[in-house]
């Protein structure tokens, strides 16, 4: 992490997050989290990974450009969520996204089955996730490790992640675990009823079962964990999203298969409709290499 970004997370943001919300958001885009090379860095590795999904965008770099500036923008203003995360109360949140529609989470909960909240590093995601804790759902995640053993991030980094989980658990009261913990109150808590969230395009290099869904025209890969976790516990998968569309958010909750492989076949269809229709608010661009091919899933 460069000292750029260390000072925007410890000193800049925090001081930007106490002004109004509108002033703090555009203060946010305005200040970005990188400068300079860092900025240079972010946006070339997304624009790579643009150019191998869609190789004909080479012959229009003004699109190329604008992607890569609405990218980092929407990042800037996930990190501002964070800051203001704890100043969230119900009139904040409906002045901020709409969510009109949760009946998907709320009828497969009424089944009195646990539910699995599928969702993906998409736009402002955390934002859902605090607006349906303001309408009462009690929700537990599943991470990545954020502490001292995960030797990939850097101390500033890591301060802010653990806040970023702490802060978000007041609003959605659930309880959190890591990968590589023992899952053991994931799988009780949804045999017993409870929401859990995951995010579905998480990637570690050391995941132990892979699935492969066709996506954007090639193939994507992702940990077959979820649908062992949904056939072991007999829970209802649904899928969660959130968009920006101007200065608001819109949230929605989606219905999917009851059945577990094709309830995650159906969440990457849901995801690919999202990124086909805003593909610069889909943060894994910088990391597909790692998860997706050119080649199509036969």
């Amino acid at each position: 992490m460069s000292v750029g970004q260390r000072l925007r997370l410890g000193s800049a943001f925090p001081v930007l997050s106490q002004l109004p919300p509108g002033l703090a958001y555009a203060a946010a885009t305005r200040v970005g989290l990188w400068s300079g090379q860092d900025l240079v860095n972010a946006r070339t590795a997304v624009r790579n990974g643009y150019l191998r999904v869609w190789p004909e965008m080479a012959s229009d770099p003004p699109l190329l450009d604008s992607w890569g500036r609405r990218y980092t923008d929407m990042l800037a203003r996930e990190t501002m969520d964070v800051f203001r995360m704890h100043r969230l109360d119900a009139g904040t949140i409906r002045r901020l996204i709409d969510v009109d529609d949760v009946s998907a989470l709320a009828q497969a909960q009424q089944e009195g089955r646990g539910v699995i909240l599928v969702m993906a590093h998409f736009s402002r995601l955390i934002m859902l996730l605090a607006a349906l804790g303001m309408m009462g759902f009690r929700i537990g995640m599943l991470t990545m490790r954020v502490d001292s053993s995960n030797e990939a991030l850097a101390p500033a980094m890591r301060r802010f992640l653990q806040m970023k989980i702490d802060r978000l658990r007041q609003v959605i009261r659930g309880n959190w675990i890591c990968l590589g913990d023992n899952l053991r109150p994931m799988y009780t808590g949804l045999a017993r009823g409870e929401v859990w969230v995951v995010l579905a395009d998480a990637y570690m290099a050391d995941f132990g079962e892979w699935r492969e869904f066709p996506f954007l025209g090639g193939t994507l890969r992702l940990s077959g964990g979820i649908e062992r976790i949904a056939a072991r516990t007999g829970a209802r998968m649904v899928y969660g999203a959130v968009n920006e569309r101007g200065s608001r958010l819109v949230g929605d909750v989606r219905a999917l298969p009851a059945d577990p492989s094709a309830g995650l076949a159906a969440a990457v269809g849901e995801l690919e409709r999202d990124v086909r229709a805003t593909p610069w608010q889909w943060w894994q661009w910088n990391i597909l290499d790692y998860i997706w091919s050119s080649g199509a899933k036969v």
